[in-house]
């Protein structure tokens, strides 16, 4: 056993059910938890600093990708790895930023930190003027990057005959449908703005979009309250 995991071990606490946050949730944790969910304030003001800088780093990491994607667009001789890569990397980040608005917590956590985590959530959408229509709250975009492992298990034991594409590549989505038997892990429709994972279709110009809007706002709230 390696000296990192024997540190690791020491230092985390997991149940029975195996959720590692057990070793921070305590019966104070979920009283503060209740007493806040009871008196709907949302976050606490001199809380609110943190969400705020947590956000503007992860919207900060989205945007700097889709520059960087663009910048690629204008240069010669750009395989498709870079570009793909770029803007995966982009919705990659987009996706755990959607976190901080639409999260109901894990099945596994006390009822009273899930209650409380959904109002929080809540709170962040107000504050950052985003609602259901918001091209972040698709729930595949963010499963399919925090589980991508699983979601290559999933769709390799699922799909045993058809054309294979492992490699990244520049080509229309509707191909997709045109050829149906093609089973494409990665490309990119740079005209329709298009990200194809596994057949699965993400257009990112309005995740873009609000990824820059969160920015802007997250920028002008660190200045106010940091």
């Amino acid at each position: 056993m390696t000296l990192a995991v024997q540190i690791f071990l020491k230092s985390t606490v997991i149940s029975k059910k195996g959720h590692p946050l057990n070793k921070e949730i305590n019966a104070e944790t979920i009283a503060h938890a209740k007493y806040m969910y009871e008196i709907q304030v949302g976050i606490q003001p001199m809380h609110q600093i943190f969400y705020y800088y947590s956000i503007l780093y992860t919207a900060e990491c989205s945007v700097r990708a889709f520059g960087f994607y663009e910048y690629l667009l204008t240069q010669k001789d750009v395989d498709e790895i870079q570009l793909v890569g770029a803007v995966q990397e982009a919705i990659g980040h987009a996706g755990a930023l959607a976190f901080y608005f639409w999260n109901k917590g894990s099945s596994r956590q006390p009822k009273e930190i899930k209650e409380y985590i959904k109002q929080r959530s809540a709170f962040l959408k107000n504050e950052f003027k985003l609602d259901d229509t918001s091209a972040l709250k698709n729930r595949s975009l963010r499963n399919t990057f925090e589980h991508f492992d699983e979601k290559i298990d999933i769709g390799l034991l699922n799909t045993m005959a058809g054309t294979f594409y492992p490699m990244p590549i520049i080509q229309s989505h509707s191909i997709i449908e045109e050829e149906q038997v093609g089973k494409y892990f990665k490309l990119l429709d740079i005209e329709e703005k298009c990200l194809v994972l596994l057949n699965e279709k993400f257009f990112f110009e309005d995740i873009q979009r609000e990824v820059e809007k969160i920015y802007e706002i997250a920028k002008n709230k660190v200045t106010e309250n940091g």
